[in-house]
């Protein structure tokens, strides 16, 4: 059932991941509210796939990922000069949003360059500095595996929870630590149902919310957090 458009999953996962954040940033809350988080950035980056495919001009997508990565970047560093506290922003999906972009820009460009040791080279280049960015292999692995299963959707699932399963490989003292404790990124596999429910329409007009909204949310929760916290 084709249920949700763009627009209202980008709603109900920015829900998602403004609990998963009140958790990093405020102390005393609840374990499981990172449980919830762990269902958005796989629709965002499934999103961002898409809007890989639909946009008019895939270098202006990534310029505006890459300029508002730059622009939290700084605002991050002047709020944590000004604070100075144990609580840090690590937090940038958009550096690791452009990023993945570029490694996606990279593989289209081979399928039609001359000078295919160039086109490796640029993929390379743009696959290792994803490593370096938020979400490091594992938001990769998701970009590409909606990137290469996109038209078939019993493959990309497959693949999908073959990711999602081997994050628990990771070692735990028991199951339950590994299943609740240590390895809970698993449950990323719960956003499966939201991306089969995308019914390829954009919805409501809203092409700035998620670069006004993400820095902002996470700036607000650290202020917060830095109040309550200490």
């Amino acid at each position: 059932m084709k249920k949700f458009n763009s627009f209202q999953l980008k709603i109900i996962m920015g829900i998602a991941m403004f609990i998963d954040h009140v958790a990093e940033f405020i102390q005393g809350t609840p374990l499981w509210f990172h449980y919830i988080g762990r269902i958005a950035a796989p629709v965002f980056f499934y999103l961002l796939v898409e809007g890989f495919f639909h946009t008019r001009s895939k270098k202006g997508y990534i310029k505006r990922l890459a300029i508002s990565g730059i622009i939290m970047l700084i605002g991050s560093s002047i709020l944590m000069y000004i604070f100075n506290r144990p609580i840090k922003i690590t937090n940038n999906i958009l550096i690791s949003m452009a990023l993945n972009l570029m490694l996606l820009s990279s593989i289209e460009w081979k399928k039609e360059a001359n000078n295919k040791g160039l086109a490796n080279l640029s993929i390379g280049i743009s696959f290792f500095l994803t490593l370096f960015a938020e979400g490091s292999i594992l938001t990769t692995a998701m970009t590409l595996i909606f990137y290469f299963n996109r038209e078939n959707k019993t493959k990309m699932c497959f693949w999908y929870i073959l990711c999602s399963l081997l994050i628990l490989t990771n070692p735990a003292n028991s199951i339950y630590e590994s299943l609740f404790v240590q390895n809970y990124q698993w449950m990323m596999v719960f956003s499966l149902p939201f991306i089969l429910m995308y019914n390829g329409e954009r919805g409501r007009k809203a092409k700035y919310f998620f670069y006004i909204f993400y820095p902002v949310h996470i700036w607000t929760l650290y202020v917060i957090g830095n109040y309550i916290n200490f």
